[in-house]
């Protein structure tokens, strides 16, 4: 065994039992070293269970497919190193539950049913400490913990354009990382300076084994590595098979074609599995961008970001995404009372948490749309407030034939502060509606935002439905009205949600609910009895929220901060108490923030 690997070997048995170097040395003879090259399977589902592996480098992908009743495999979970794989199944003696791929080139320990059976026998506390981790699991899998987002280790940056793009980036990224751990930047010339074995002279080679053995010895000695890789060179597809995480590199201004390399290298059997990134750089700071569609349209990418050079805090956001750091914030409905989730924002920022990844839905996905454009809170709250203040999108009453109001006002609001496509945002965005067709929740990530705004807030009497490729869209609340689980499923670190369901009882002095020409003569003559009575939209409004409570209130315990505003003393429509109900949201962040833990580590 090379000497760089077993090293890795015994510092990971080393931290997975807590013990000793010289009791892991003992151990380790009850595994056997296996190696997974990327994109090659692990075991498959349906497999016979008869062994278990420790990831001691690398990274592993889960996947579930036909026995979930899906027609095609999806991706649910991602192993890093120092977790275990496969246990439940050896311990149980069924079949293997899901499918287990390599990302890249994977290092793991594999213990065999009899090994185990010796180990239980020999030192029972190690054992128990596996059982342990079990438990653990099925914990977090229990209270719906996503294990997709963690720590990304190897990154390769490949440019889809001059290389000076991808050297001046990685020097701002190897900068921003440096915060979160040791960082170091593998290109062929330093790498030579380095005194590094040679690299391979053609494609086909493989790598030397003092070449395997010094690229590990990196990725031991530092948190991050970067791989720079020139298309042209070998060296490229040595960046793309060791990388956790590919980033395309492009500056705005270039040709977006698919370049000749990319079909090659990402179309053929050998392609890498690791998750794609599309980074576009841009000269300016505007918080107006266009032109990303025609860069995603022929790319399979699992995400984008675009890096403005005016603006620091956008290269400080990729780092947060690799290092496992990022913030996802969720909004959800509650009409009106939505003017909280500003002072939530400004709460944030006073705090010093960027906010890298935003979804909302209803009011939700407006005010969240709004603060993915990149503002200082004080001009979302302005601006905000010309357009539901003085703009009264609640106001335009109609015939009501389709609903109450005619939506005409809220949709020149959206259309004229929120224009453009949903990819251009500055910060990563999405929101949510409901298809009236097949009840299912409509996930929108790109296209229209104004038209998929539109859809999101379309509360059903109150507005009349949108279209949506050729469907009728109503509120995305009425479906989930806190989509905490879509955002877990981005690349972000920590989850934080704000949960604007009513918890406030409506009681009122009255047996039996008054005529209208009762409660019309208590608020126009002098000594008539004044009636509490919702209005129409009001009283809609509230008994929409009625279903949606319940999960919300689940969705939100599955955030890593949960932000729930008093604002059930408000009404869903009067916007004269903008600036109340703003404070309120401030404040009840606030105290969050000061009682979390959860940002802090």
């Amino acid at each position: 065994m090379q000497t760089a690997a077993r090293a890795t070997l015994l510092t990971a048995l080393q931290q997975y039992f807590s013990i000793p170097r010289e009791e892991a040395a003992l151990v380790l003879d009850e595994f056997e070293p296996s190696v997974c090259r990327g994109g090659d399977w692990l075991f498959r589902q349906g497999d016979a269970a008869d062994c278990l592996y420790l990831l001691a480098r690398g990274r592993m992908q889960v996947w579930l497919g036909q026995s979930s009743g899906e027609r095609e495999e999806r991706l649910v979970a991602e192993v890093n190193p120092g977790e275990t794989i496969g246990e439940i199944g050896m311990l149980t003696g069924g079949a293997r539950s899901a499918s287990i791929r390599a990302v890249r080139n994977s290092l793991l320990l594999k213990m065999t049913s009899a090994a185990f059976d010796r180990l239980a026998r020999q030192r029972p506390d190690l054992t128990r400490h596996i059982a342990g981790s079990i438990a653990g699991r099925l914990r977090d899998r229990t209270a719906g913990v996503s294990h997709i987002r963690r720590t990304l280790k190897t990154i390769a940056l490949l440019p889809l354009g001059p290389m000076a793009s991808v050297e001046a980036l990685s020097q701002r990224l190897h900068a921003a990382l440096e915060a979160f751990g040791s960082t170091c930047v593998l290109t062929p010339r330093s790498m030579r300076e380095a005194g590094a074995p040679p690299l391979p002279t053609a494609r086909h080679e493989g790598l030397s084994p003092a070449m395997v053995d010094w690229l590990a010895v990196k990725e031991d000695e530092y948190h991050f590595v970067l791989y720079v890789g020139d298309p042209g060179e070998v060296f490229s597809d040595i960046a793309l098979h060791h990388a956790d995480l590919i980033l395309l590199v492009a500056q705005a201004s270039d040709d977006p074609a698919v370049r000749p390399w990319e079909r090659a290298a990402f179309e053929s059997a050998s392609a890498p599995v690791a998750r794609r990134a599309l980074v576009l750089c841009h000269p300016g700071a505007s918080e107006r961008l266009e032109g990303t569609d025609v860069w995603l349209d022929e790319r399979r990418l699992d995400f984008h970001l675009h890096v403005r050079g005016g603006v620091a805090d956008d290269i400080d956001r990729l780092a947060r995404l690799i290092a496992g750091r990022a913030v996802g914030l969720v909004l959800g409905g509650g009409a009106a009372r939505g003017f909280a989730h500003l002072g939530v924002y400004r709460a944030l920022h006073e705090a010093g948490v960027s906010v890298d990844w935003l979804g909302g839905a209803s009011i939700g996905a407006v005010m969240a749309a709004s603060m993915a454009t990149g503002p200082e809170p004080q001009v979302a709250i302005e601006r905000a407030r010309i357009a539901f203040v003085a703009g009264k999108p609640f106001g335009d009453i109609t015939l009501p034939i389709i609903s109450f109001l005619r939506g005409r006002r809220m949709e020149r609001l959206i259309d004229h502060h929120l224009p453009g496509q949903i990819e251009d945002l500055p910060i990563p965005f999405f929101c949510v509606s409901s298809n009236l067709g097949n009840g299912s929740v409509q996930l929108h990530e790109r296209g229209s935002l104004p038209r998929a705004l539109r859809a999101s807030v379309s509360l059903p009497g109150i507005f009349p439905p949108a279209v949506v490729n050729g469907q009728l869209a109503v509120d995305g609340g009425i479906l989930d009205n806190l989509p905490v689980d879509l955002m877990r499923g981005r690349p972000v670190g920590r989850v934080v949600a704000v949960d604007l369901s009513s918890r406030k009882d409506y009681t009122v002095d009255y047996d039996s609910v008054p005529s209208p020409w009762k409660v019309l003569a208590g608020r126009t003559l002098p000594l008539s009895k004044r009636y509490r009575v919702p209005s129409p939209v009001s009283l809609m409004l509230m008994a929409m929220s009625i279903g949606t409570i319940g999960a919300a209130r689940a969705a939100g315990a599955r955030a890593d901060l949960l932000i729930r505003p008093p604002v059930g003393g408000f009404s869903f429509t009067d916007v004269r108490v903008f600036d109340r109900v703003v404070e309120v949201g401030y404040r009840a962040a606030q105290q969050a923030l000061a009682e979390a833990r959860e940002l802090e580590s």
